[in-house]
């Protein structure tokens, strides 16, 4: 999908490049000839319609979505390698002791939602699902959101 739409943006740019700087005299807008460079950008965009028909407001706050996703996990994720980091110098320096395998066991059984007793890739689905549920909730287009996610996320 990337690669479609990377390749409209660089067709249509190509296109309106060509006929901005072309040299002839049938190409320019104030000689009042038709331009054939209109022709070939609606017939890409005509292509490519129900391409970019799936990009709206939906596709738009999906996108936005993601980057916050990924912001906020990148936060997260420091905050917890900085606390693991903070535990493991008050280990080392002997004023606490950590049980990890006790952690480890309440952590799986956390996020473990078929309870197999193992954290495995039927949970990330299961949690992904809920994931989408909550961001797609009363959303008209769930569709566009997901391609403006998915598209967020790449980037």
């Amino acid at each position: 999908f990337t690669s479609n739409f990377q390749t409209i943006i660089f067709c249509c740019i190509g296109k309106m490049a060509a006929g901005l700087f072309s040299s002839s005299s049938s190409s320019n807008p104030n000689s009042g000839d038709p331009s054939n460079n209109n022709d070939d950008l609606n017939s890409i965009l005509s292509h490519y319609s129900p391409l970019i028909q799936q990009f709206s407001l939906s596709s738009v706050l999906g996108y936005c979505s993601a980057i916050s996703a990924k912001r906020i996990g990148k936060t997260l994720a420091f905050i917890g390698g900085l606390a693991f980091v903070s535990l493991q110098a008050l280990v080392h320096q002997g004023y606490i002791s950590v049980d990890w395998k006790r952690i480890e066991q309440s952590v799986k059984d956390v996020v473990d939602t078929d309870q197999d007793g193992e954290f495995t890739e039927k949970d990330v689905q299961r949690y992904w699902e809920r994931v989408k549920l909550f961001l797609t909730q009363n959303i008209p287009d769930a569709s566009g959101f997901g391609v403006g996610f998915m598209l967020g996320l790449k980037s």
